[in-house]
Formats: structure tokens, sequence, C-alpha cells
């Protein structure tokens, strides 16, 4: 079963080297969107999984993270931002969102493990 992975970065080096450090999961078919408005017109489709940026273009990425949430409920969230702010962490994790992962070297290899640990709860679920 392939699982839909929405990855919403508007950085195309971001998004490209976020992308890459998922390409060998072979049960996932990603989607990058630059903005939260893209993300939102096909958020219908349910991935299991949204991957998102604090920091967009049209939309504060708490604001998304709502949005996602209001629609479905059983999205998977993992926030990757440069924002190192203790405070936005504690109000992104108080929205339900546990997992909020700082860009730098290792975020591609964490964001991996989630991603994978994500697939197999949900998996699990079924």
């Amino acid at each position: 079963m392939k699982h839909k992975v929405f990855l919403i970065e508007d950085n195309p080096t971001e998004g490209f080297l976020l992308r890459l450090a998922l390409s060998n999961i072979k049960n996932i078919e990603m989607t990058h969107f630059k903005t939260g408005g893209e993300l939102m017109a096909s958020i219908d489709e349910k991935p299991s999984i949204a991957i998102v940026d604090l920091n967009l273009p049209d939309i504060n990425g708490l604001d998304l993270i709502k949005e996602i949430k209001k629609k479905h409920n059983s999205i998977k969230i993992i926030v990757v931002s440069a924002q190192r702010d203790i405070d936005v962490i504690a109000v992104v994790q108080a929205e339900g969102t546990p997992y909020y992962l700082v860009k730098s070297d290792s975020v591609l290899k964490n964001l991996k493990s989630i991603v994978q640990d994500f697939l197999l709860t949900i998996e699990r679920k079924d």
C-alpha cells in the first residue's frame, strides 16, 4: 500500500533535500507544495503524513497545521523549520504535533526515521 506524503517547503533547495532524504522509502508517494494554499487545495487526497515548514509565503505554518487538522485530524504532521524559539516549538507541540525538527545536518536522517515510524504505526492500525 502506498502512503501519500505531502511536503510543504517554499525553499527549492531544502525541498529537494527533504525529498531526497525520503526517496528510498518504497511505500510512499510524495507531493511537494510551495505554498499552504496549494497544499489545502489537495488536502482531500488525505495524505498519511504532512511535513510542514513554519515560514511560508502565504500562511503561517501553525495556522496551516490547524487547518489541516480541522479537515482531517488523522493526518500525522511533522514540522521541519529553521525556527528555534522554544515558545514556538511549545505552541506547535501543544497543537498535537509532537515532531518538531530544527533544520540542521541531522534533520534528514531524523526525518526519514520518523516517517518510517509513522508508516509502521499506520499500517498496524489498518
